[in-house]
């Protein structure tokens, strides 16, 4: 409730309820009239939705991304963490990675439209990614070796290989994540 989350944040319940009704914006939280507020679960119908939403914008990115051979320093940085963190046991250390890897990729492209678009839909990513790692969906050494994948199509240029690589690494997480739902 707006109160709980005043009293444990130490601020005033109309920021509690600002913060509430922001999450409930982006899809984070679900909430109906005079109900305390909720994560979402998750179905097999919003994973696909997130994933192709995702993989449409992201097949994009690392399309032009090819087309100039730029890999933003930023990108490999979160690459490296990313992987000195696979065999770590506290999992928001290896999503915060993953999530840092992608976002740089968006970011490098300097488009603060797209940026927003692409920041819009992290939240709802960011619960597909914990819900991959939590349940040990997707080894982290083989999402590495995607993120690597990626990496070495970008610097090769090699725009059509680099979207089949950045199309096989989200449709592996949507698919096992929508088979794990449907246990």
């Amino acid at each position: 409730t707006e109160m709980e989350i005043a009293t444990q944040y130490s601020v005033a319940r109309p920021t509690a309820k600002a913060a509430i009704e922001r999450l409930v914006h982006e899809g984070l939280l679900q909430r109906s009239t005079n109900k305390t507020a909720r994560v979402p679960l998750l179905d097999a119908d919003d994973v696909r939705d997130i994933y192709y939403s995702r993989a449409f914008l992201e097949r994009e990115i690392i399309g032009a991304l090819a087309d100039t051979r730029y890999m933003p320093a930023a990108a490999l940085a979160a690459h490296r963490v990313f992987e000195s963190f696979i065999g770590e046991p506290d999992l928001t250390i290896i999503v915060e990675a993953d999530i840092n890897f992608h976002r740089s990729l968006a970011s490098a492209l300097n488009s603060p439209r797209l940026l927003r678009l692409y920041n819009q839909m992290l939240g709802e990513i960011h619960l597909c990614m914990a819900q991959i790692q939590v349940n040990h969906l997707l080894h982290p050494a083989l999402i590495a070796k995607e993120h690597g994948a990626i990496i070495d199509a970008i610097v090769a240029g090699d725009r059509s290989h680099a979207i089949r690589e950045i199309d096989n690494h989200l449709n592996r997480a949507c698919v096992r994540l929508i088979a794990h739902l449907a246990n």
